[in-house]
Formats: structure tokens, sequence, C-alpha cells
């Protein structure tokens, strides 16, 4: 019997389904068509890292350089961006910008 679930619905219908680009195995499931590997741990990111590219954003450099340079991938680069967007203050009311002539 296999005792393995989805972590997304919890199905138990899941089959092998090849294999990552590590060469863990991958599982699909049938019922909601997911795929996962097993024990997916994400490496984290050096205080050290984080702070380059803190610094090479304040550069003109393209975001696809600033991963290649650091060494990360473009997702944590895109999650790391949306977190920088919530620490952000924004206003409500885009009516409110005030542009002065200069």
């Amino acid at each position: 019997m296999n005792s393995l679930k989805c972590p997304q619905c919890r199905g138990v219908y899941i089959v092998k389904n090849g294999h990552a680009h590590t060469g863990k195995q991958r599982y699909l499931c049938r019922a909601c068509t997911y795929q996962s590997t097993l024990n997916h741990i994400r490496p984290s990111i050096s205080a050290e890292k984080v702070e380059l590219v803190d610094r090479l954003l304040s550069e003109r450099i393209s975001h696809r350089g600033i991963c290649r340079v650091v060494g990360v991938s473009r997702t944590w680069f895109r999650r790391y961006l949306q977190s920088l967007i919530q620490t952000v203050p924004h206003r409500s009311d885009p009516q409110e910008v005030v542009f002065s002539k200069g």
C-alpha cells in the first residue's frame, strides 16, 4: 500500500513522475495533478548575499544579471523583491501624488 500523501490536497493516489534536476524522485498526485519531491529542502541564502543583492539593486544591472553574479535563483529573487515591496509604504490614493515642476 502507498503511504504517500499529496502535500496539496492530501490525496493518496500518488505515482512516480520522473526525476528532478537534482536527481530526486518526483511524484504526481492523480487527484489534483500537483507535482512534488520528498524531503524538499530549500537552501538558505546567506546575509552577505542578501546584502550584495541590496547593493546591486541600486545599480543599473538587470535582475537576471544580479541572480547570475550573486548565485541565487530567479525564483528566490522574485520572492525577495515581493518582500521588499511589502515593506515600502504606499499611498492609498494615487490622486494625492503631487508633481513639482522644476
